[in-house]
């Protein structure tokens, strides 16, 4: 199996430093060119999965690649941002839910997986997300198990520290900095992981 990870666009809370206002989700203009942009290079791929985290800034992020190639993502909401805490904290048991929706001018562009529109319960500890990137790093493996596939995973810079550090099993924790829609390529062969590349730039750095 090939993971293509993909940090979202620049956010309005990238842009400005304001992560509380109602606005902080939604793509800046930058961000908004940088999705349209980054359609280009993701055509060079084919995919058999597009996997997007349940969060506005995500799937506006693939949105317009979605529409140019007449695909759906699957929302997994393990996706979601995860582990933003300063301090770090054990793996908790499980995570909590709370209801997803996103606008009907989008809506037909995605799937909630199983059919069920949720994403993770807010407030949430640094145990709690990463708990999600357990499970997320799961869910991979065992579809890694039963075909070879190439995925396409739009997530967030502090989930993807995580799940690199899951998947290569580092004994101390490496930062893996990604810039928005910097592009990581991992592969999975004979059970274990490996880094093709990390944090390519996708798209002109204006």
């Amino acid at each position: 199996m090939k993971v293509l990870i993909v940090r979202h666009a620049e956010s309005m809370g990238d842009a400005t430093g304001e992560y509380s206002t109602a606005q902080a989700d939604s793509l800046s203009p930058r961000g908004q060119q940088q999705a349209i942009a980054l359609t280009e290079p993701l055509r060079a791929w084919s995919f058999d999965k597009i996997l997007v985290s349940p969060l506005q800034r995500a799937w506006q992020t693939v949105a317009p690649y979605l529409i140019t190639t007449c695909q759906r993502g699957d929302i997994w909401p393990e996706l979601a941002e995860a582990c933003w805490h300063e301090e770090r904290e054990a793996v908790a048991s499980g995570w909590a839910a709370q209801p997803a929706s996103m606008p009907e001018s989008v809506a037909c562009l995605f799937r909630y997986r199983d059919g069920v529109s949720i994403r993770p319960a807010h407030p949430e500890s640094f145990g709690t997300g990463l708990a999600r990137v357990h499970r997320a790093l799961a869910r991979l493996e065992l579809m890694a198990e039963t075909s070879d596939q190439t995925v396409l995973m739009i997530t967030h810079g502090h989930f993807i520290r995580e799940v690199l550090n899951l998947m290569l099993k580092t004994h101390t924790i490496a930062e893996f900095h990604h810039d928005n829609v910097g592009m990581t390529m991992v592969s999975r062969e004979a059970a274990s992981w490996s880094i093709k590349f990390c944090n390519c730039p996708s798209v002109p750095d204006d």
